[in-house]
Parts: C-alpha cells; structure tokens; sequence
C-alpha cells in the first residue's frame, strides 16, 4: 500500500509539473478577449516600486471599470514593475492585462 501511494504521488507531481510547464499565460487556456476601453493602473495612483501600497489605486481603477459599463468591456493595464497590494475583488467584462514584467505582490 504504502509503495502504490508513493508513485501515485511521483506520478501526480510530474504531471502537474508537465502542466505548468507547458502553460505559460492563461491565455494559452482562456483566449484573451479584445476590450476597446483600456485604462491602466498608474492612472489612479499605481506604483510599481514594490514598496508602495497600491491597494486603493487597484479598488478604486476596477471601481471605475465597474461603474463604466462601457459596451465590449475595459482593459486594466498593468505595467512592467512590482506591484504590493491587499486583497481586491475583480468585476464583470474586464481583463486584467499585465505587461511583461509586471507582478502583483500581495500583503497579509
């Protein structure tokens, strides 16, 4: 018993690493849809020095996103840099674009 749960465990890790190697973006799962309206985040504030709290600048850009309602959806540009935030919650019709370089750090 013990042995078939040790390969059932190597068999189940090489193929999540399989997986994630073969994805890189979500786009390789999700296609990306195209969305007329863009804004990005450094409108309301976002700094991507990693040391800046950009909590609001995120709530206050898919706030807008939100209330726009613009036909075909927005686009929330995320620029090359590190991103430290909090918690936030995304709404309908709009992607989340990061560019290159770009990452969200998350704070506890």
């Amino acid at each position: 018993m013990f042995r078939f749960l040790v390969t059932l465990s190597i068999l189940l890790s090489y193929f999540n690493c399989f997986s994630l190697a073969s994805v890189v973006t979500c786009s390789g799962i999700v296609p990306m849809r195209y969305r007329n309206d863009k804004i990005s985040i450094t409108d309301f504030g976002g700094v991507g020095d990693g040391k800046t709290l950009n909590t609001k600048a995120f709530r206050e850009a898919i706030y807008r996103i939100q209330h726009l309602r613009r036909s075909g959806g927005t686009l929330l540009y995320v620029p090359p840099g590190v991103y430290l935030t909090g918690s936030f919650n995304l709404t309908s019709h709009m992607t989340l674009y990061l560019a290159k370089g770009a990452v969200i750090k998350a704070t506890q």
